[in-house]
């Protein structure tokens, strides 16, 4: 797990700004999303612990399009190889939910290893924009546990 540091800043209006900063070291590596009106409807439609290649395509590029991410990070998020045209017999995984943020936590394990700084710190840019999605997703599941009366 990496270690993380939360700061929410609160601007007195509709809009929140959630910042995870993803080393002490390193605060170069810390995104800031808006936490508007559009943001958690988005968050709330996606699950990045338990998404499909495909939702998280399409979700890249919802958020590439409100300005959430830049062309760089919808770029990293976008690709899934498992979108790509399959070989006959081959399963088709395009569909298939999993946990994005294990994902590219190995990744970031895997170039770490490796030596491959630039791509580690490509990394830990989209575990930071997917922990952000992750923390507004579960406010959105508390709120509405707490609607239902539960």
């Amino acid at each position: 797990m990496l270690p993380m540091k939360d700061s929410v800043k609160d601007n007195y209006s509709t809009e929140r700004h959630l910042e995870i900063t993803l080393s002490k070291e390193s605060s170069s590596d810390s995104v800031q999303l808006e936490q508007s009106t559009s943001l958690r409807e988005l968050a709330r439609d996606y699950d990045v612990r338990s998404m499909s290649p495909q939702e998280m395509s399409i979700m890249s590029q919802k958020l590439f399009n409100s300005d959430h991410i830049s062309f760089r990070e919808h770029a990293l998020l976008s690709f899934q190889p498992e979108l790509g045209v399959g070989f006959r017999g081959n399963r088709n995984l395009a569909t298939e939910k999993k946990d994005f943020i294990l994902h590219w936590e190995n990744q970031l394990e895997l170039h770490e290893k490796n030596g491959e700084k630039a791509f580690a710190e490509n990394d830990k840019k989209i575990l930071n924009i997917l922990n952000n999605l992750q923390a507004i997703h579960d406010q959105n599941e508390m709120a509405q546990t707490k609607s239902d009366g539960y």
